[in-house]
């Protein structure tokens, strides 16, 4: 009798300090949350070269486009991390696909155009230290996805 009390209380004892280890700390998030200060500018589109794919390279209605464009900022950057005048970025999809040919001419994307743009920078959390917010482009719009 002595040796199955003490199986079931060492049982226990483990057991409810095994589950008091599985219970996630109270505001314990990872990665955030984040915060981003915004500033405002225009972003030109400085290339537009089409990519040539190799697995379906006869199939046009698959062209994508590698498209750059650099940001200009209405006001300074405080953030050092943040500088981005004279540096080159690329324009991705949310998917971080390169965007095709239907998706230019939706959208008006042509060499030398310029788009209202929001430049977000981290100021708190480890998210993403940059970002570019383009509100008059759908970078979550995947036309070509969409047969």
């Amino acid at each position: 009798m002595h040796n199955l009390l003490v199986t079931v209380l060492t049982t226990l004892m483990i057991s409810s300090s095994c589950s008091a280890m599985d219970k996630p700390t109270k505001n314990k998030i990872v990665g955030g949350p984040c915060e981003y200060r915004a500033y405002a500018g225009q972003a030109k589109i400085v290339s537009i070269n089409k990519i040539q794919l190799k697995e379906e390279a006869n199939d046009s209605s698959r062209e994508l486009y590698e498209v750059k464009f650099s940001f200009h900022p209405e006001q300074e950057i405080e953030e050092t991390y943040g500088q981005v005048e004279g540096k080159i970025y690329p324009l991705l999809l949310n998917n971080s696909s390169h965007p095709g040919a239907a998706f230019l001419k939706k959208y008006g994307i042509k060499l030398g155009k310029q788009f209202d743009c929001y430049l977000k920078v981290i100021t708190r959390g480890t998210c993403t230290p940059v970002i570019f917010d383009f509100p008059n482009i759908g970078l979550s719009d995947y036309l070509e996805n969409q047969k």
